[in-house]
């Protein structure tokens, strides 16, 4: 499940039919959610640095596979 803050990012029906046909479900929050900011915040420093460590060792990978 992926919960989202309501913005102009997650409106539209791309991003709904997107989030359907791989099988996820979404639920949007009326107010910006601090507890999800808090969590992305979280894990940005560590996954960055496993993203580092993704690119630098398997050469010429795509980023969108790397992510």
């Amino acid at each position: 499940m992926i919960t989202y803050n309501i913005g102009k990012n997650f409106i539209s029906k791309e991003f709904k039919q997107y989030m359907v046909n791989i099988g996820t479900t979404i639920k949007s929050v009326p107010v910006e959610a601090h507890n999800l900011i808090s969590i992305v915040e979280r894990y940005y420093g560590p996954l960055q640095y496993i993203y580092h460590i993704i690119t630098s060792k398997i050469l010429g990978i795509d980023k969108d596979i790397a992510l």
